[in-house]
């Protein structure tokens, strides 16, 4: 590995989210816009924590967020 190597993604594009709540735990989990779209025509979507979402409905409210995917809400600000 070259000098610069431990700095390989501090420069790598952040990856583009959406916010989904599962209406199974009312828990808050991130998805990349291509699981998103990936996981439309079955209705179930691949959290990035691993998990598998099944979406409220638009108004339901969080009632907190996945401590998996908070890593990835907070580097997206």
């Amino acid at each position: 590995m070259g000098r610069h190597s431990k700095h390989q993604n501090r420069h790598a594009p952040a990856r583009r989210t959406v916010e989904m709540v599962d209406a199974r735990t009312g828990t808050a989990h991130r998805l990349t816009t291509d699981a998103a779209a990936d996981g439309l025509p079955r209705g179930r979507y691949s959290a990035l924590c691993g998990e598998d979402v099944v979406p409220a409905a638009l108004v339901t409210r969080e009632a907190r967020f996945c401590r998996l995917c908070l890593p990835a809400q907070r580097s997206r600000w």
